[in-house]
């Protein structure tokens, strides 16, 4: 098995340690981290590049196991290895490389148009003067938020701290020094402050085929507080966040993190630390998903997803 490169090894770390965080962040590090191993391939044919790059998207993918967007996007990025492109393969070496380095471009390219459009989809949301709680820590919610305050509409933020890695606290200067108004609580306090918020927003790392969401742990809890209050409950997402192997029943994981994010195990020895770094928000308590394509309510993701992605089929190939 041919070893990892050292940058490679480098991105891992970083998203292992949530150096790098946030699923967008997290696609786009590793799609790099593949395009550098492209780069510095010193494979000679196309064959021996493609055993390359797969064992370091599988090595990159397994840093963090609910992160389909990051799943998607370096698949994406082969797939000219797996099915003719213009009706053919890639004949050479540079030939190859060069399609898998247009298709990293091409990834970046529309993330970033993504991006955009989900911030001006998701500020038209955000009603005159109103007032938002958020949770943990989104480039995509923090982009609609600063895009809703440049339009004059006066909002505030209320952010969770988001224990037990404090991502809240990020979100919550972010936003502070844009100018916008803002308020930071501990996560137990969402019910105390629920009377004074008119819509709730978050991130998403994962939207199963069912609409269900997987994001931050926390999120499940607020949003059945927003569904009992009557409040709008809002996820903001990229399409390539859809996980499509859910379709065949595939349950997304959710990962257990180290405990000493949590406590020190030795100072509460025979204590048992669980620390999940996520948690599945029922379809029914989430009011819709603001995506590249518009607002669309989560029972209507897949007929969406579908028509965007080539899906996988029962055995998990495209």
């Amino acid at each position: 098995m041919l070893p990892l490169k050292r940058d490679v090894k480098r991105t891992i770390s970083k998203i292992k340690s949530l150096r790098i965080q946030g699923a967008r962040n997290v696609a786009k590090a590793a799609m790099q981290a593949l395009g550098g191993a492209a780069r510095s391939s010193n494979a000679k044919t196309p064959e021996a590049l493609l055993r390359e790059l797969t064992l370091t998207a599988n090595a990159l993918a397994a840093s963090r196991p609910t992160e389909p967007m990051m799943r998607n996007a370096l698949e994406e990025a082969l797939r000219r290895f797996f099915a003719e492109v213009g009706g053919r393969k890639p004949r050479t070496l540079e030939e190859a490389r060069r399609a898998v380095l247009d298709e990293i471009s091409s990834f970046e390219k529309k993330a970033a148009h993504s991006h955009a459009l989900i911030a001006e989809f998701g500020a038209k949301e955000i009603p005159q003067g109103a007032t938002v709680l958020t949770h943990c820590h989104s480039s995509t919610v923090t982009a609609i938020l600063r895009r809703a305050h440049r339009q004059g509409k006066k909002i505030k933020v209320i952010c969770t701290e988001t224990r037990p890695l404090y991502q809240g606290r990020i979100t919550a200067r972010e936003l502070s020094s844009a100018g916008i108004p803002t308020t930071l609580i501990v996560d137990s306090a969402i019910k105390s402050v629920m009377h004074d918020v008119d819509l709730v927003l978050v991130g998403a790392d994962a939207i199963t085929s069912s609409g269900e969401l997987v994001n931050k742990i926390g999120t499940a809890t607020l949003a059945f507080v927003a569904y009992e209050e009557e409040l709008n409950f809002y996820s903001a997402a990229e399409l390539f966040k859809f996980d499509p192997l859910t379709l065949w029943g595939k349950i997304e994981p959710i990962e257990q993190r180290d405990a000493r994010e949590v406590a020190d195990p030795r100072s509460l020895p025979g204590v048992r630390i669980l620390n999940p770094a996520f948690d599945l928000t029922p379809a029914k308590h989430i009011t819709a998903y603001i995506t590249e394509h518009g607002v669309v309510a989560p029972q209507s993701v897949y007929a969406l997803a579908s028509n965007y992605f080539e899906l996988v089929d029962k055995n998990g190939k495209r």
